[in-house]
């Protein structure tokens, strides 16, 4: 069965290679209460914005291409990014330029739907193909323009780029993934765990004809 999977992922990365993705961040902050000073302030946490933590349902879209006679589908989510709100409230850390931190976030796999998986988007190879598998994000990198929660800017970051992709019958088919992230450096703790959904969509032509039917409808109901 792992085999198989391995060979679906292959076939699915040789049809497409798009990047199809709007560029919204998942974050990966601290302290989720936004209190400094109690029990969360070492625990990572996994966000969508501070005051709305919870995606809600991401597009997938079709991509064209099929495996049998499935079509391939890919989310119109891929960031996963270190969180730099200008009140620091959930910040990693307020290191200077000459520092880099200890901390390595990575994601764990708790589990995935059947038919959905999870490619790295720079080196296109499949990632976190087991539950329980895990997936080194970047390094941290200092970035002048972020902000550093004082005041100021200039921040380390992290910046990684996940595809989510699934083979589906068609419009209307939901996934699930769940993860937690871990430090694998300086030791914070791990996440709670953290469900995306998914559901895949009309191709946009087939959307585009709806809607000029239903124009035509309005038109013809106010005459």
């Amino acid at each position: 069965m792992l085999r198989r999977s391995f060979c679906i992922v292959a076939a699915i990365m040789f049809c497409t290679g798009l990047a199809m993705a709007e560029h919204s961040h998942t974050h990966v902050g601290l302290n989720a209460d936004g209190i400094w000073g109690n029990s969360d302030d070492n625990q990572l946490w996994i966000f969508a914005t501070p005051s709305s933590p919870q995606w809600g349902t991401i597009t997938m879209l079709p991509t064209g291409d099929y495996i049998g006679d499935k079509q391939i589908y890919e989310a119109t989510l891929d960031c996963w990014h270190s969180a730099h709100p200008e009140s620091g409230a959930f910040q990693l850390d307020f290191n200077n330029e000459s520092t880099q931190p200890d901390w390595r976030i990575a994601l764990k796999r708790i589990s995935v739907s059947s038919n959905f998986f999870i490619v790295d988007e720079g080196s296109l190879t499949p990632v976190l193909t087991s539950d329980g598998s895990i997936f080194a994000c970047e390094e941290p990198d200092w970035d002048a323009e972020l902000s550093n929660g004082n005041g100021g800017y200039g921040a380390w970051h992290f910046h990684t780029h996940t595809k989510f992709l699934a083979l589906a019958g068609g419009a209307g088919e939901t996934f699930t993934a769940t993860f937690t992230v871990i430090d694998t450096g300086s030791g914070y703790l791990e996440s709670a765990p953290y469900t995306l959904s998914f559901v895949t969509v009309p191709e946009p032509t087939t959307l585009a004809l709806l809607g000029a039917g239903l124009v035509s409808i309005f038109r013809t109901r106010r005459k």
